[in-house]
Order: structure tokens, then C-alpha cells, then sequence
């Protein structure tokens, strides 16, 4: 597809009209909302980096890259937008079982011809992207942006989750989950990574006002449902990587609710070994569901994808985490490897090209602030954070699990970008979480000491030296 047949003039004209739409509502939605929710300040903030990412990688695909994926599911929801009108009967066929061998035959010249027709997660991104086409006039920009625009439901959702429970951390939960720059680069084009991400934002919520709020029982039951159906059509396993942190949600809350913080310390890494086994067991026996998901061939593909991403082809794109094989302890032992390249490589002097390098500027920042909050834990201290709160604990066996499963399945920096996409959100909110108690504490003991040397005035307050 030729770049000149993605830019119209149809682009330029209804472009100004369909952000007028956009952020006439999103206005109103804030202004209904800012004086009982104060986060919403920054809800209109969050959609222009959604716009902004959704701009930039329409034309970092045209100019740079000169096509791919993005351009492709708009060149195939093109083909059955046109197949709906000439063909409505082989157009419901197509749309309800996915372009596969026996459907292909449907399109024609005149529709042009798919080139997603084998995969179940590319053609279930390509069904939706039919809708943002064919709602835009087939207009590819103002395509993404409504792609973008309906992805951000799911990340304002879980950046409110966060808010239920640290609600003074309102800005620090803004950058974890709104403004990091890959994040919402990466996860607001018409790709697999943006639909997923907005589905764990929406899974995460729905799991949370569910189990642990009990609200409104049977519409975030059907949320729940809704969001894992989307994260199984395309990336299986994204659940996968949330069932041992959901498990741990749960039982944590329930000892929250029964025991005290002695209960927890001892009964959390009981329940922590339950949770992985029990993730251990679901993946080793639904096999037939995960088909190439299926414990036996991620393993068998982790290590066939490391040794085919060494290949020159890749011209030093690719990073090597040592000899593996299909087996889990060799895997576990690449687990520090593996975890650290998903969060913190390319380094800098990794980078290639520009694109690159601004990811390793970011990588370099993460770094920094996980090494502070390390330092200040003196290492050990991780243990204890772990378990301060449910949330904290749900966001570190996630964002860490993920982590490890990206890492060790996807040793080339060009695709590790993307598919750590949600892994960085939860992660850098449980370095702010962490942050917030080691300061909390910090204040209390300050508040003890001033009190020791009677420092304190006859309000009750502290009384702060100039």
C-alpha cells in the first residue's frame, strides 16, 4: 500500500471535525466530574498524549518506516469495508469467522485482497478496526485517532483504579499510567499492543470494583468477561500474567479483612508459591485452549525465538540472554536477564535509531528511579513493601511476571517496546506506591523525634525550621 493512498484529502477535511467531537465531550465528561473526582484535572491532559501518540505513530509508519502492522489492519479493514458493499452475504462470513483459506475467495480486485488471514488475534484487531474505518470514511488518521480515543475508556480506568486506593498520589499515578511516552506512543495506533493495553486497563478495573469492592456485581462481571475475551482473542498471554497477581489480590484482601499485618507477613509467600503453582497448572493443562499459548510450545518457541533473533538479519537489534532450553529451570535461570531487558534495556548505547534512542532515554530514567528506591530500601526492604498493600502486591507480580515473560520470549529491542507496553504502567506505579510509604514513614519518624525534642507546637503541629 503506497503512502500516498493512506493520506487523502479526506484526512484534512474531516480531521478538525472529529477532534471538535472528541474534546467536545471529553470536556464535558471532565467538567461533570472535577469536583467529585479531582484526578479529572488531568483527564483531557491523558487524551491530548493519546492524540499526540496516535499522530505520531501514523506518521512514524508512513515516513520512517514506510508501512506495517498499523497500515496493514487499515488496509485490511479498507478490503472489508468494501466487501460489505459489494458482497454483504461474503462480508458476514468474513466478519464472523475471520479471513481464513475458505473465505478468501470472497475478495476480489475490486475489494483488494487481506494480507491478515491465518492469525486469530491480527484478523480480531482487523474486526475492529473495520468499525473505526468504516465510521471515518476510510479515512486513515481520523481512523486512528477514534482507535485511540476508545483505547483511552480502558486506561483512564486504570489509572481511577489507583486513585481508589492512593488518592493522594493523583499526579505520580498520572505519569505511571498516562504520560510515559512509549507507553502511550506505542499503545494508541491501530495495533494489537493498544487494543491489549486498554483491555487490561478495563480488566484490572473490572476485577478490582468485582472481588475486592463488591459493586455493581453483574455489570463488572460482564466487564470482566468482555475484557478477558479480547485479551484471549489476541495475546492469550496477557492472563496468564494477571492470574498470579489476582490470586494474591484476593486472598490478600481477605486476610486484610481478618488478619493483621503478622498474618499477612507469614501467609503471603504461602499464597504467593499457590498462586504461581496454580498459574503453573492452569497453563500446563489447558493446552488444547492456548493452542500456540500452550505451556510445551511457549517454552518451545522461547528458545526457537532466541536463537533465530541472534541472526544477523536483525543487525544488532537483538540482545542474548545466554544458552536456554525448553525447560523451566533453565528459563528461571535466566529470570534476572530477562526481567531486567524488559524493563530497563535498550540502554542507551543500545540504540540503533532514533526511535530507539528515545526509548533507551526513558529505559535510563526507570533505571535511575528503580535504583533509589532500592537504595533507600537497603534491598532487603523490598520484602516488606511487598506485602503493604493489595495493590502494590497485585502491581509487582504482574508488572515482574510480565516482565520475565517478555524478556526471556523476545530478544530483539524493536518488538520488546511494544510488548512491554503494559508492564511499565504498573511497574512505575508501584516504584511511586513504594515511594509514597518510605516517605510516609520517614515523616512519622521525623513527627516522633521532633516530639522527643519537644519540637512541636501547642497546635499539635510540627513546627518546620526556616
Amino acid at each position: 500500500m503506497q503512502q500516498q493512498q493512506l493520506l487523502t484529502l479526506t484526512d484534512f477535511i474531516l480531521l478538525p471535525f472529529v477532534l471538535f467531537f472528541i474534546y467536545y465531550f471529553a470536556r464535558i465528561r471532565r467538567n461533570d466530574n472535577i469536583e467529585k473526582y479531582p484526578e479529572y484535572r488531568y483527564y483531557i491532559a491523558g487524551l491530548n498524549v493519546k492524540i499526540i501518540g496516535a499522530i505520531s505513530i501514523t506518521l512514524i509508519y508512513l515516513l520512517y518506516y514506510g508501512g506495517g502492522d498499523t497500515t496493514n489492519y487499515y488496509h485490511d479493514a479498507v478490503c472489508w469495508n468494501k466487501l460489505m458493499f459489494s458482497n454483504p452475504e461474503g462480508f458476514f462470513t468474513v466478519f464472523t469467522e475471520g479471513t481464513n483459506i475458505n473465505n478468501y475467495f470472497y475478495f476480489t480486485p475490486e475489494t483488494g485482497f487481506p494480507i491478515y488471514w491465518k492469525d486469530r488475534g491480527t484478523t480480531f484487531v482487523v474486526r475492529l478496526a473495520f468499525f473505526v474505518t468504516f465510521i471515518s470514511f476510510r479515512s486513515f488518521v481520523v481512523a486512528t485517532i477514534l482507535f485511540a480515543w476508545f483505547s483511552y475508556m480502558g486506561v483512564w480506568r486504570l489509572y481511577r483504579v489507583f486513585l481508589y486506593e492512593f488518592p493522594s498520589l493523583s499526579r505520580e499515578m498520572a505519569i505511571a499510567i498516562l504520560f510515559i511516552p512509549s507507553v502511550f506512543f506505542w499503545g494508541s495506533g491501530m495495533l494489537k499492543d493498544t487494543v491489549t493495553f486498554s483491555a487490561a486497563g478495563f480488566f484490572t478495573f473490572n476485577f478490582y470494583r468485582l472481588f475486592i469492592k463488591r459493586k455493581e456485581i453483574f455489570l463488572h462481571a460482564f466487564g470482566l468477561f468482555a475484557s478477558s475475551y479480547i485479551i484471549l482473542a489476541i495475546k492469550p498471554y496477557i492472563i496468564l500474567g494477571f492470574l498470579p497477581g489476582c490470586l494474591l489480590w484476593i486472598i490478600n484482601n481477605i486476610i486484610t479483612r481478618f488478619g493483621g499485618s503478622f498474618t499477612r507477613a507469614v501467609a503471603t509467600p504461602v499464597f504467593l508459591v499457590i498462586a504461581i503453582s496454580t498459574g503453573y497448572f492452569l497453563l500446563n493443562n489447558l493446552s488444547s485452549q492456548l493452542g500456540d499459548y500452550s505451556l510445551e510450545k511457549v517454552l518451545d518457541k522461547a528458545v526457537l525465538t532466541q536463537t533465530d533473533l541472534k541472526s544477523d538479519y536483525y543487525h544488532g537489534n537483538a540482545f542474548d540472554l545466554g544458552d536456554l532450553e525448553a525447560t523451566i529451570p533453565s528459563m528461571l535461570s535466566k529470570s534476572h536477564l530477562a526481567i531486567n531487558a524488559a524493563l530497563f534495556r535498550p540502554y542507551l548505547w543500545e540504540c540503533k535509531n532514533p526511535v530507539m534512542f528515545l526509548s533507551g532515554i526513558e529505559n535510563f530514567i526507570i533505571l535511575i528511579f528503580t535504583i533509589v528506591i532500592i537504595v533507600r530500601l537497603k534491598i532487603i526492604g523490598i520484602f516488606k513493601y511487598f506485602i503493604k498493600h493489595h495493590l502494590l502486591t497485585f502491581s509487582l507480580v504482574f508488572s515482574l511476571f510480565f516482565a520475565f515473560s517478555v524478556g526471556i520470549s523476545t530478544p530483539n529491542f524493536g518488538s520488546m517496546v511494544r510488548y512491554r507496553i503494559p508492564i511499565l504502567p504498573f511497574y512505575v506505579a508501584s516504584l511511586f506506591i513504594i515511594r509514597y510509604y518510605l516517605r510516609l514513614e520517614s515523616a512519622q519518624r521525623k513527627y516522633y523525634t521532633d516530639i522527643d525534642l519537644g519540637n512541636v507546637n501547642t497546635a499539635g503541629n510540627l513546627s518546620i525550621p526556616s
